[in-house]
């Protein structure tokens, strides 16, 4: 607020976080005055505050065997379950690498920044690279690796800084698109389709706004093409939908409005209910705004229902301090949809912060839920979902990050004592089938 009003800040602010371009060259009110209303906006938000309770401890869940990898990897930004060929892929940092895990061999594949997202395409793995995961450098790639011949192509390259990507026919002339969600960084992001079908892809850009976190493809309004949707995290959080108008035209439209702060992170686009309709998953929990680290009631999981007519009601909440990642499929058989999440910025007074969360879906349409035995706990930044060993049924893999990033004051060294104990890795190896 102070640079806003012409006032030098009193605490480290991150350049890149104050558009200059609004700073005025001379103070708008008096030091004393600016001191007034500092003192105001923070004795009201204190006023208000109040600490959520710490969260429950979840029974273990029976679905999962956990199997611990022992990788060096200290930070990992990209998990995935290749089902066609039971493959584990993981996306490392600090040197930034793609590990390829199948029937026991590792095969280590350099990249020049850290693997975000995954896709099987036929015989290419398609990875987007974020171009690097604390700054926008302008380096964002996608890149396919071709199966058979070992390629390497790079697809889209020199992109703001990467989050998701979806390749799909999103005009329907029978030609792969490809959306790619660049973040970006403070001011300008870009998110874009490039379009299939010609010798080289070209590119339409949708958005140049930064602090899209996450975007899909899927036919939210039923009438027959493929729309896309954004999660915006900066400056103005909601869910921002571009409705397809046919012939590559699309119109922008606000799903969901949230506060600022919300603290977004990835989502889904999933069929909860079996409907037939896409419904929507958010996770909320990103936690750096502020300094203290206030723990957030509203962070957690949470599944908007699609009602038609670009309506969406939420119909479920959970709350998970610091969610992070979710994934969805139905893990223990029973017809019904489930969900997976991982927390980053959890609540650290409980002896093993709550970072995964598994929400099983009952017939009956409530939910259950259960968590994983403290022995495996990590600091999970990543979680995929697949058929990790060809049995039919859908495994979980989970990737920490293990990084003093926003850890509480006084809980630093307990800490650092934890993820010294624990794999940065595990397989969840679903028990369901036989």
């Amino acid at each position: 607020m102070g640079n806003y009003l012409g006032h030098a800040p009193d605490i480290a602010i991150h350049p890149a976080l104050v558009d200059k371009t609004l700073v005025p060259k001379q103070p708008l009110v008096t030091r004393q005055e600016f001191d007034a209303i500092r003192s105001y906006y923070l004795e009201q938000s204190a006023l208000q505050y109040q600490l959520p309770p710490p969260p429950p401890s979840y029974p273990v869940s029976p679905v999962f065997e956990p199997v611990p990898f022992p990788l060096p990897a200290s930070e990992i930004s990209m998990v995935a379950i290749d089902s066609t060929n039971q493959t584990l892929l993981i996306g490392t940092s600090r040197m930034p690498g793609l590990l390829v895990l199948q029937r026991g061999v590792t095969t280590p594949i350099a990249v020049p920044s850290e693997p975000v997202t995954f896709e099987r395409l036929d015989d290419t793995v398609r990875v987007a690279l974020i171009g690097h995961l604390s700054h926008d450098a302008r380096q964002g790639q996608i890149v396919d690796f071709g199966l058979r011949d070992g390629t390497r192509r790079v697809i889209v390259d020199a992109h703001p800084r990467i989050a998701a990507h979806r390749t799909a026919d999103v005009d329907g002339d029978g030609h792969d698109d490809l959306l790619v969600v660049g973040f970006g960084d403070y001011p300008t992001g870009r998110v874009g389709i490039w379009w299939g079908g010609a010798e080289s892809m070209k590119e339409q850009v949708l958005s140049i706004e930064a602090g899209a976190v996450w975007g899909d493809v899927a036919d939210l309004d039923g009438d027959g093409d493929r729309d896309i949707v954004l999660a915006i995290a900066n400056a103005r959080p909601r869910l921002l939908a571009f409705v397809n108008e046919g012939k590559r035209r699309f119109v922008s439209r606000t799903v969901v409005d949230r506060p600022v702060g919300w603290g977004y992170n990835r989502c889904l686009l999933v069929d909860w209910d079996g409907d037939g309709k896409v419904d929507l998953v958010e996770t909320t929990g990103n936690n750096l705004e502020l300094r203290g680290r206030p723990i957030k009631a509203h962070h957690g999981v949470r599944v908007l229902r699609n009602q038609g007519g670009w309506k969406f009601v939420e119909v479920l909440f959970e709350r998970l301090d610091g969610a992070i990642d979710v994934v969805a499929g139905d893990l223990d058989q029973n017809g019904r949809m489930d969900l997976a999440a991982v927390a980053f910025y959890p609540d650290w007074r409980p002896a093993f912060p709550t970072t995964l969360l598994l929400l099983m879906q009952q017939s009956d349409g409530t939910v259950q839920r259960t968590g994983l035995d403290d022995q495996y706990w990590n600091r999970w930044m990543r979680i995929a979902a697949g058929d990790a060993d060809g049995d039919g049924d859908l495994d979980l893999l989970l990737g920490a990050a293990e990084v003093p990033l926003a850890i509480p004051p006084g809980h630093e060294a307990r800490y650092q004592q934890l993820v010294q104990k624990h794999a940065s890795a595990v397989l969840l190896r679903n028990r369901t089938m036989p």
